[in-house]
């Protein structure tokens, strides 16, 4: 849990929490969530899915990745492309972002309505 509010600090240090009205409380939920995922699977636990994760949840419809990426780049923040869409399909499979076929090869997320 330390290790999880030391996370949740720096990403307010460095503005990367949404100004949205998503709670603190979901906000710790989620990262618990990704965090105890990483550790079932023995992946380390990075900001770059911090920054995904929040800013996946700041849009809270769903989005194409590279749009996401685009967002993310705006923001200053350093990440590939490549790790937006390596991570957003690790946090499907954690049950965090849904995935929608849009046509052929076109996959848009979103963080599930159940953390709303």
């Amino acid at each position: 849990m330390e290790n999880i509010q030391k996370l949740f600090n720096t990403a307010q240090t460095i503005g990367q929490l949404p100004n949205s009205a998503c709670t603190d409380a979901f906000k710790e939920t989620l990262l618990k969530t990704i965090n105890d995922y990483c550790r079932l699977k023995r992946l380390s636990f990075s900001e770059k899915r911090l920054w995904i994760a929040f800013k996946l949840m700041e849009v809270s419809d769903f989005i194409h990745p590279e749009s996401l990426w685009l967002m993310l780049k705006e923001d200053k923040t350093p990440i590939s492309i490549g790790c937006v869409y390596t991570n957003l399909k690790l946090m499907e499979a954690a049950g965090i972002a849904e995935a929608q076929s849009a046509g052929s090869r076109l996959t848009l997320y979103k963080i599930r309505a159940a953390h709303h």
